[in-house]
Parts: structure tokens; sequence; C-alpha cells
């Protein structure tokens, strides 16, 4: 998923929630432009992109995001009661400020700043090149190396550990 990705999911998303007729009701999860979860990481995304452009400290683009991801869970199949609903809503509340506390943790100038945000998102940055490559090397049966202690016995050597300097 790119910025680009996650603004436009969230965009068809809060369209969906704006929808005044539905206001404080259960809403059908297939009115979702994505899956819950895919909306909740593009909400997130969007957040380290604030963060990134040091405009998270604006509420006017930051609280948006925070409302939408809290009300994420009134789109379920099942009406739920007014305390779960409550309680899922502080839940999202609760993942949103975790999530932020460990953005601000991160440095904006470090070069891997957006790898290390699409790690904690749990999102795959592999490329076209990449992804063609791990699925001609399935198709194939061809894998990495993933158990060096075969390649030991054969070739005899034994591991060596590493040295720390200090």
């Amino acid at each position: 998923m790119t910025i680009q990705q996650a603004e436009q999911c969230i965009r068809e998303y809060q369209e969906v929630l704006s929808d005044d007729s539905k206001r404080g009701s259960r809403r059908d999860p297939s009115l979702l432009p994505v899956p819950k979860e895919r909306v909740m990481k593009a909400i997130k995304l969007e957040m380290a992109q604030l963060f990134f452009l040091n405009s998270h400290t604006n509420e006017a683009l930051l609280k948006p995001l925070v409302n939408a991801a809290m009300f994420l869970d009134s789109f379920t199949e099942l009406p739920l009661e007014t305390s779960e609903f409550i309680e899922s809503m502080h839940r999202r509340r609760r993942e949103i400020d975790e999530y932020y506390v460990e953005l601000v943790r991160l440095d904006r100038t470090d070069a891997f700043f957006w790898q290390r945000v699409y790690t904690m998102l749990g999102i795959g940055s592999e490329t076209r090149k990449t992804s063609f490559i791990e699925g001609v090397k399935q198709r194939l049966g061809i894998s990495s190396r993933t158990a060096p202690a075969e390649s030991d016995t054969v070739t005899g050597r034994r591991p060596v550990g590493r040295l720390t300097i200090d």
C-alpha cells in the first residue's frame, strides 16, 4: 500500500462514514471500500505521513483520522450492544494512541523511516520485480537456503560465532 492508495482508501471510507442516514447505527461491512484492517492500516499510514511532514500536531488533519478509526467497528454483520460499541471505540482509540507513541519513537530523519513504518504496520514493501521473482521461485520449487545446518554437514564446516569487539 502506498501513501496515495492509503489516501484514496481513507477518502472512500470517509464518504461512506459521512452518510447521515446510518449515523449511530450498524452499517453493512460490504459498504467498506476495503476490509476493516486494511482501512486501519491506511489510517495509520496517513498518520505516519503527517508525522513525517511534521503536521501531526495539526488537529484539523489528525482528528478526522482518529474519529474515522474509532467508528470502524460500526461496520459489522451483527448489531452491537451500546456498551460493546463504546468499548470497541475505546479499543480503537487505544490502538491509535499506542501506534502514535511507537511512531514518535522513530526518527523522521532516519533513512529507513518508511521501512520501519511499513514493518510496524505489517505491510510488505515488495516491488513488481521482487514479487515476480518470488512467484517464479515458488512455481519452480526453488527456495532460499533456510537450513544452514544441512549445508554444514555436506561441507564439514562448523559454525563459528561472531566475536564482540568493544
